[in-house]
């Protein structure tokens, strides 16, 4: 019998170099533009924002110190200020408001757009233009009639008043993002369902808005942002008890100063709950957003 010795032989014994990195090639140079263009943007979007929460923590008779001391002692007394205010009640009230107003626009939305897609008719394209001409006038423009309407009802600074309006304002937005979302859906996918028994609205239910969550997502994440940031509407219909946050920065403005302390610190008070909502669906935004918004 022959007995066979096997030897193991590693790369640096056999005299085989590992193998290298990924050669250089002169391609890899028009990646530097991309990334500097990158790294402007990401200064230019947060610089403000640092400005912003630097100036809210600085000491009142600091405010106007040129240029900004950035390891000066952290002061917390604007924050203090805003928070012994109506602006918490303000800040519920957007959180309210922006909630509800996403919750309809999405179930809207999503049989409206589902509607669209699968609608065969020539004019098809000239209602969906219909629908996205809602939101191509100025607000300014249609206030004044909206203040008299909800004024004669008794809807002027009540919640179901700025909801409606909000859910008219952002529903063609919301129906337009849909409507690309559920066209990616391919019909033989729903017809599929149809002939296992399923009915319109189960294989609606059950198929296809599964199949479009990422767009939902998406879609609930702008139209919460819009309707948070809105200023114009809620100024106009609001007051005191359905008063959002955006209406409260006005306040901070007097007649011979402005309370900049004060005004930066509700301001970045403001921002955290869209900021953090968005965080939080990243992933299902960047992927809704870079495959739903196609026709």
């Amino acid at each position: 019998m022959t007995a066979t010795m096997t030897r193991t032989v590693s790369p640096a014994t056999a005299g085989d170099k590992a193998p290298a990195g990924r050669p250089f090639s002169p391609r890899r140079l028009w990646d530097v533009p991309a990334y500097v263009l990158m790294l402007v943007v990401a200064l230019v979007c947060l610089v403000p924002t640092a400005i912003m929460l630097r100036i809210a923590l600085t000491p009142q008779v600091a405010w106007r110190e040129m240029p900004i001391d950035w390891l000066r002692p952290l002061d917390f007394s604007a924050f203090e200020q805003v928070l012994r205010g109506p602006f918490l009640h303000a800040l519920m009230n957007s959180f309210i408001i922006a909630l509800i107003t996403t919750a309809i626009v999405v179930v809207l939305s999503a049989m409206g757009g589902h509607a669209l897609a699968r609608m065969r008719s020539k004019h098809k394209d000239r209602f969906l233009f219909a629908v996205l001409s809602t939101r191509m006038g100025p607000a300014v423009v249609f206030a004044l009639p909206i203040y008299l309407i909800a004024s004669s009802i008794g809807l002027v600074d009540t919640y179901v008043g700025i909801i409606a309006v909000y859910v008219v304002y952002n529903l063609a937005f919301g129906i337009w993002m849909m409507h690309g979302f559920f066209l990616e859906i391919a019909p033989e996918v729903e017809e599929a369902g149809l002939m296992d028994g399923l009915s319109e609205w189960g294989v609606f239910r059950r198929v296809s808005l599964p199949m479009a969550a990422s767009g939902v997502i998406a879609t609930a994440t702008l139209v919460f942002i819009l309707t948070w940031n809105e200023f114009f509407y809620a100024f106009v219909l609001t007051q005191r008890t359905a008063g959002t946050f955006p209406t409260t920065i006005p306040s901070y403005f007097g007649a011979f100063q402005v309370e900049w302390g004060p005004m930066f610190a509700a301001s970045t008070l403001g921002i955290l709950p869209p900021v953090i909502f968005g965080i939080l669906a990243r992933k299902w935004l960047a992927r809704g957003l870079s495959g739903g918004l196609v026709d």
